[in-house]
């Protein structure tokens, strides 16, 4: 069979989206793009791969074989590409990578530099995500590696083709306005009666502080939803409420704001996440090498 590596990502891609759609937009491709090089795969093998059910579509059983063993393809072309990189003398191309607004805040400028001064044939591009939409970017190859937000009391079901490193356990702490007369060290019950500001309940940070009031049995009045840190700061600095913040949100507190510790503290986890078949690529042991060290570097709680 003469098929392509990109009908081959194709085919792969709408088995794990659902839809012609959801997979075209996973890949950066028109719907009917997919669909022509779906029907150029079926033309080529003499089978159909697809079917329509109601508004999805669905794998034939030849169509499932096929994915099985393109997904094999996939992963050993990347393992090969790995090699290649390995014999060569530097670290070069580009790395991908999905960040989020704390890591971008906090990491990001330490690791930049390592990598700028160790392998200056390497480029790292970023792009801001959420771990849903970066776990299909990762598995389409939108993105090379992403960090994941995530929490020891329901972790993200990555699969078995991808790869966590755990970089750190990010603590949080509760910023108020200066003149707060609350004490040094307070239990979350302490800020039942105040006005929050907090990250919406869908967003990563939103859903670790909401999750952490319903343990501590507290319904908190959240008067402000935001989910930038400099933003939440300057509103706590200008009276508009208080907020909790993980360690890595903190690293620029203005003036106005005091940082207070939880007498039972709570943590995120700070993974990193890339495709297994990817681990021995020397652009991905750099960036690991490079993140680990500034983690260190801040003195965060690494494992």
């Amino acid at each position: 069979m003469d098929l392509s590596v990109q009908q081959l990502r194709m085919l792969a891609e709408v088995s794990h989206q659902g839809t012609i759609a959801a997979a075209a937009a996973s890949l950066g491709y028109t719907p009917s793009a997919v669909s022509q090089q779906l029907g150029a795969v079926e033309k080529t093998t003499g089978v159909a791969v697809l079917e329509r059910v109601g508004r999805t579509v669905q794998l034939t059983d030849a169509g499932r074989e096929l994915v099985h063993h393109a997904e094999i393809v996939l992963a050993q072309l990347e393992e090969a590409q790995a090699a290649i990189e390995r014999v060569q003398t530097e670290v070069a191309g580009d790395l991908r990578v999905g960040i989020l607004e704390s890591i971008a805040g906090s990491l990001l400028p330490l690791a930049l530099p390592r990598l700028r001064n160790a392998h200056p044939a390497l480029t790292v591009r970023t792009l801001q995500s959420e771990a849903l939409s970066s776990i299909e970017s990762l598995r389409s190859g939108e993105v090379d590696a992403f960090f994941l937000i995530d929490y020891p009391s329901s972790p993200t079901d990555i699969g078995p083709s991808m790869t966590r490193i755990n970089i750190c356990q990010d603590w949080f702490r509760a910023v108020v306005p200066t003149e707060w007369d609350g004490p040094d060290v307070i239990e979350l019950a302490d800020l039942a009666e105040e006005h929050m500001i907090a990250s919406p309940p869908e967003m990563s940070c939103g859903r670790c502080v909401t999750l952490a009031f319903v343990d501590a049995g507290v319904t908190p009045d959240i008067v402000h939803q935001i989910d930038e840190y400099p933003a939440v700061l300057n509103l706590v600095a200008a009276g508009a409420g208080v907020g909790l913040i993980p360690e890595l949100g903190i690293r620029n507190v203005p003036d106005g704001v005091r940082v207070v510790e939880l007498k039972e503290p709570f943590a995120r986890s700070v993974d990193l996440i890339f495709r297994t078949s990817s681990a021995e690529r020397p652009a991905i042991k750099a960036f690991v090498a490079a993140i680990e060290e500034s983690a260190d570097e801040l003195g965060l709680d690494r494992p």
